[in-house]
């Protein structure tokens, strides 16, 4: 296995040298009160601060516009690749939290004010999408099959629903649910920003959960966290709301920090830049490897 694992990431290695588009790297966005902006090297740049009131969750449609869910006047605003801002939606908003986008390009909003899930078309016309199953619902990632998933931090469970609007219990306190926040789907498997008990928690497709991260020996710790989000490589970047930092987790766990200073530091957005159909298999494959290696770590196995 361990030779396996050696020539499979070789190989990989050789997919993304070969077949890297030549494209911009990935941004990052964070809602700090304003709408910050990082390079891949973390440079900082303030990209909006107006339009905004208490402000959450974060998404890009397909045409990298960037979403943003202002629960202070239960409205989303829509920015453009410039920073300029325009009401998207003001109606069937209630304390807005989490965003989400589905492959056909309907933004999906959490309402924790009254536990529904809306959901707006292209347009900005809103309908209700579900009213069950939900309990202050903050966090929404879609998987690869068009199922949404919604964290509900008033029972600390996390509902899916198929795209049809029927939802079911996929995972709950027992199974590693605290105080949940943010999600984000990455190799299949869904990641969970625990804000009650400081760690992230990786699910597979089962509902079966494990601890992905809490801290290392460097001295880094997730700390109460509220949003996550995934890079075109893989890193899992954390906005950790109550030390006011950004971690970056690379895909075996190791923890670095990436940007710090931000006490109100909310939810996280990252602005992918298109990849190649080979690209994205390689960054699949490496992804498996990762996940193996730690795995078998976890097993006391080399």
């Amino acid at each position: 296995m361990k030779g396996l694992s050696a020539t499979l990431a070789f190989a990989v290695l050789l997919g993304l040298y070969f077949s890297a588009p030549s494209t911009h790297a990935d941004d990052l966005y964070v809602s700090v009160g304003v709408i910050l902006k990082f390079d891949s090297s973390g440079n900082e740049s303030t990209f909006a601060s107006s339009g905004l009131n208490t402000l959450w969750g974060l998404a890009f449609d397909s045409s990298g516009n960037l979403f943003v869910a202002n629960a202070g006047n239960n409205t989303i605003e829509e920015f453009n690749s410039s920073g300029q801002g325009s009401v998207f939606a003001s109606s069937g908003l209630s304390y807005p939290v989490g965003l989400a986008f589905d492959s056909s390009g309907n933004l999906f909003v959490a309402n924790a004010g009254n536990n529904t899930i809306e959901e707006f078309n292209a347009n900005g016309s809103g309908s209700a999408f579900a009213t069950s199953g939900l309990n202050v619902p903050t966090g929404l990632a879609f998987d690869g099959n068009g199922n949404l998933f919604v964290a509900n931090e008033g029972n600390y469970t996390i509902e899916e629903f198929t795209p049809g609007g029927t939802g079911s219990v996929f995972a709950t306190a027992a199974s590693g649910v605290d105080n949940p926040y943010g999600l984000a789907f990455y190799g299949g498997n869904l990641y969970l920003a625990n804000h009650g008990n400081s760690t992230i928690e990786e699910f597979n497709a089962s509902g079966i959960g494990s601890v992905f991260a809490s801290s290392s020996t460097n001295g880094l710790r997730v700390y109460q966290p509220n949003g996550v989000a995934f890079d075109s490589s893989g890193n899992l970047y954390v906005a950790n709301w109550g030390d006011g930092t950004i971690l970056k987790i690379d895909p075996e766990g190791d923890i670095s920090l990436f940007a710090s200073g931000f006490g109100d530091a909310q939810f996280l957005a990252d602005e992918v830049p298109e990849p190649s159909s080979l690209l994205l298999a390689a960054l699949g494959a490496l992804y498996l490897v990762a996940s193996l290696k730690r795995q078998r770590a976890r097993r006391g196995l080399t």
